[in-house]
């Protein structure tokens, strides 16, 4: 897993390095080339209140900043964008260029081509238009511009429920229908492979009601649905009228392959057989994927939330399922083999457009089709081996049980006090965040022991190990039955709190674990004395990311240290801009 995870950080950096700096804009010349990129000469302006029209960015043109960072993607931006670009139209003639945005996820776009404090064209892009009303009637963002000789200004404002990725090009109309042409035969071919998968295995389901079947149908279903959405195809040819289907249907998507996936990964894995708790882990998956389906429709969540759920429960899936293939990757089995290569080329995908979406790589050609091409080679690889895996899978069903269960608990668990470790407490935040709400708050304390390293120095390392294990038991016993306790490192715990009615709840709570550290420990037939600084942070209040959640309680807990141990914390912006410096 360690050299997977390198790989596909090494991948990522390949498909797209990321800009350290950038020099002073330079106006774009068009010349005779065909396609211009633009975004060397792009300066930024943000609007975080969405309020600035084109007169006043106008007033303010030397506000403009040179991007550092990715070329073309600003990645997660909450903020209204204005980019602008100088462009110069040598000689005497005027020329026509399309300006072509090459990411077709974006909602809102305008476009003015100024000269001096005059706007000359004003043109409206994006997919919250009804494909009839594109100026162009392309996959892609585009208009086409006639620009006079001489110097102008292209503004263009961008506003987006999705990432700001914003690939501008200057294009000659020849060179734009050629360009559109290839990418569309390429998304096709893409396309029409995976539909052949989608009918293959609808047949094998009618045909041998095996219903593994109909679940990588629904898989591969999914898949493609996204990936006509994200191509900018559907809106295109399929929900033409429709463009509110362009700010949801894509989660959507993605949230029924990850539910098919986890009961796909169920069948072939049997599950059941050799893990209760993986069992567990991916049925629950699957219905939180399908209860986050039901949230857009209902208006309960809007397009981040779901992206986010649906990246958060495909990685948790992905998680559960990895430990129980490689097992019988080492048993030498080959169809596990093909799945584990099959896994592997998601992940990859995965990791790419993860970082593409953050903006941590260049939005070229072969980045924006890479998870295209990582899915289809996962979707082959497993239909390759579908039955013969079923069958394998029940056969070797007995020792795999046992063997996974001791890998779970290695991949889970801290040896020293039998506590979960950071993996376990990321996966159970992961699970526990998504029902976190305003009358059920999720508390994430962190706990340090104080006086733990005299303990240590003192009477040596084993009597710090026993500690450790006696503050453990401790901290179990203070808590409810839905409270978890899990260990960091070192002498730091985790405490998640369920449930809670308030934030009283949450500093009661706190105050009973500072206070059940005032009975001193007797470890190895010495008395030890050591005490407890808390630090905490709520969900949904204090954010709905866990390192988010995580680096605010340790601001806290770091606060209390500050201040004079044995406190109880709970994090705000001071502490975390304390901690910070």
């Amino acid at each position: 897993m360690v050299r997977l995870l390198i790989f596909c950080w090494l991948l990522a950096f390949l498909v797209g390095p990321a800009r350290s700096a950038a020099a002073a804009v330079q106006p774009l010349h068009l010349d005779e080339r065909a396609a211009i990129p633009a975004w060397p000469a792009v300066s930024l302006l943000a609007d975080p209140g969405h309020t600035l029209g084109v007169d006043a960015v106008l007033a303010r043109r030397g506000d403009f900043r040179v991007p550092l960072g990715t070329p073309s993607n600003l990645g997660r931006v909450d903020a209204t964008v204005w980019l602008r670009i100088p462009v110069h139209v040598p000689g005497t003639t005027s020329v026509r260029r399309v300006l072509e945005i090459g990411y077709p996820a974006l909602n809102h776009i305008d476009v003015f081509v100024v000269r001096g404090a005059q706007v000359l064209q004003r043109h409206r892009l994006g997919n919250d238009l009804p494909f009839a009303a594109r100026p162009l009637p392309s996959r892609s963002h585009a208009v086409a511009l006639l620009l006079d000789p001489g110097g102008h200004d292209l503004l263009l404002r961008v506003r987006s429920s999705s990432s700001m990725v914003v690939p501008v090009t200057l294009r000659t109309l020849e060179n734009f229908t050629a360009h559109e042409a290839g990418v569309q035969l390429l998304q096709g071919l893409l396309i029409g492979l995976a539909l052949c998968m989608l009918v293959y295995s609808l047949a094998h389901w009618l045909s041998l009601r095996d219903r593994i079947f109909l679940q990588y149908a629904l898989l591969v279903g999914g898949n493609v649905v996204f990936l006509v959405s994200y191509f900018g195809l559907g809106p295109q040819y399929l929900w033409r009228d429709w463009p509110q289907l362009s700010q949801q249907i894509a989660p959507l998507a993605v949230l029924v392959a990850v539910a098919a996936a986890a009961a796909f990964l169920r069948g072939s894995l049997d599950t059941r057989a050799l893990s209760r708790s993986g069992d567990l882990a991916l049925r629950g998956i699957g219905w939180a994927a399908l209860a986050s389906l039901l949230m857009a429709p209902l208006g309960l969540a809007a397009y981040p939330l779901l992206q986010t759920l649906a990246t958060v429960l495909g990685l948790a899936s992905t998680a559960v399922a990895l430990p129980l293939l490689v097992l019988h990757v080492r048993r030498g089995e080959r169809v596990a083999v093909y799945m584990l290569a099959g896994w592997a080329c998601y992940v990859t995908g995965a990791v790419v457009m993860a970082a593409l979406l953050r903006g941590f790589i260049e939005p070229t050609l072969p980045a924006q089709h890479f998870y295209a091409f990582s899915a289809l080679a996962e979707m082959s690889t497993w239909m390759l081996v579908l039955g013969l895996r079923v069958q394998s899978l029940h056969r070797s069903a007995d020792r795999a049980r046992v063997e996974s269960e001791a890998l779970r608990t290695l991949a889970h668990t801290d040896a020293l006090t039998g506590l979960p470790n950071r993996r376990s407490l990321e996966a159970e935040l992961a699970t526990a965040l998504p029902q976190a709400g305003r009358k059920q708050l999720l508390a994430v304390y962190l706990l340090d022991l104080d006086g733990f390293k005299a303990v240590n120095d003192q009477h040596g390392h084993d009597a710090g190990d026993a500690l450790l294990a006696a503050a453990a038991d401790r901290l179990r016993r203070e808590l409810r039955h839905s409270d978890s306790v899990a260990r960091l490192g070192g002498d730091e715990f985790v405490v998640l709190a369920r449930g809670l009615g308030g934030e009283a709840d949450a500093w009661a709570l706190g105050r009973k674990l500072v206070a059940a550290f005032e009975a001193p420990f007797v470890v190895q037939g010495v008395r030890c004395q050591v005490g407890l600084t808390v630090g905490f942070a709520l969900a949904p209040d204090d954010g709905g990311d866990a390192v988010a959640l995580l680096r605010r309680a340790d601001a806290a807990m770091y606060a209390g240290k500050q201040a004079g141990k044995g406190t109880v914390r709970r994090a705000d912006a001071p502490l975390l801009e304390a901690a910070a410096a």
